[in-house]
């Protein structure tokens, strides 16, 4: 009589992968981006750009009323920027961030009234929309 030996299971190779960038230091690093290229946030620009970051991660909050009876709702995007009378609005996304339905609802109607949308995952998207949108900025950092 012989011993059987076990099988060897096989273990998953080992993988390394990049760890995902949470949104908040990609939006203060952006935010540090565009008040070094435009202004301040708030502040006016040399150029009459104003810029501003919009968080309302919990916008319903522990009573949901309150904010959506003041006009707060889902699918604000991340970043307003209004120059020559027209809104700008960028969404922060991390590499894995898709837009929620409430985001396209309200990206269609930013287009609807006239305004411009985009998606950005890094400071240098923003630079990008800025330069495509012909905003003025200072060019401080270069793509």
């Amino acid at each position: 009589m012989s011993a059987s030996v076990p099988a060897k299971r096989s273990r998953p190779a080992f993988k390394l992968t990049l760890p995902t960038v949470l949104e908040h230091p990609l939006h203060a690093q952006i935010a540090r981006v565009l008040a070094m290229e435009i202004a301040p946030a708030g502040k006016l620009s040399e150029h009459s750009v104003v810029w501003w970051s919009i968080d309302i991660a919990d916008y319903g909050g522990a009573v949901p009323a309150t904010r959506t009876a003041r006009g707060v709702i889902a699918g604000i995007l991340d970043v307003f920027i209004l120059w020559l009378g027209r809104a700008y609005q960028i969404e922060i996304k991390n590499e894995n961030g898709i837009f929620s339905h409430a985001q396209r609802s309200v990206s269609s109607a930013i287009l609807g009234a006239g305004g411009r949308v985009a998606a950005a995952q890094s400071a240098e998207d923003v630079l990008a929309c800025l330069d495509e949108w012909q905003i003025p900025r200072k060019h401080r950092m270069h793509l």
